[in-house]
């Protein structure tokens, strides 16, 4: 009876551990640096709630070209307010689907343990390189994907979005700026 050999020494397990873990803290602390440009530049033109849901300028209109002025001013105008909704459509989706967001995290960590790799793996005598492990491990993601509802979360998010976001275009009237504005380019 043959004893069977670990995957993976002590030593390079240990120095695997420590890999990850001071690249975990350098990635985290890199987010949080993209987090603070992110906010810096698109939530920058963050429009108050009071101007977003100004009820004395909601009205319905069944004009198509009046439609169309509201929608290319409000979008532009309120563009990182309908960002947000889009976002938080978006997280909504993948938190309730717990196979989703399984999935998510399960093909994130996956491909940075792929990552940390320092040459090719070898499990039982057989090398595989980094690149055959992308691509069989990005093949294995999509299938995860499509079994655990990405694709109808996705066309939710839009189909939600698309209601939540043109329907407020559609219905709130462009504020004064707007007519100022045209009279200031004649």
């Amino acid at each position: 009876m043959s004893t069977a050999e670990p995957l993976i020494s002590g030593a390079a397990a240990q120095h695997v551990g420590n890999a990850m873990a001071a690249e975990a803290e350098s990635r985290f602390s890199s987010s949080l640096e993209g987090i603070k440009k992110f906010r810096q530049e698109k939530l920058s033109n963050l429009r108050p709630l009071g101007d977003f849901f100004d009820k004395n300028r909601f009205s319905f209109t069944t004009s198509f070209a009046e439609i169309s002025k509201r929608w290319n001013y409000n979008l532009q105008y309120f563009g990182a307010n309908y960002l947000l909704i889009v976002l938080g459509l978006a997280i909504y989706a993948v938190i309730t689907n717990w196979m989703l967001l399984f999935t998510i995290a399960f093909i994130f960590g996956g491909f940075y343990v792929i990552s940390r790799l320092n040459g090719p793996l070898t499990l039982g005598g057989t090398s595989i390189s980094p690149s055959s492990l992308y691509a069989g491990y990005a093949g294995a993601s999509l299938i995860l994907l499509l079994f655990s509802g990405a694709t109808g979360a996705v066309f939710w998010i839009i189909g939600a979005a698309a209601i939540v976001v043109l329907g407020h275009a559609a219905l709130l009237e462009p504020g004064l700026d707007n007519e100022f504005g045209a009279d200031a380019q004649v």
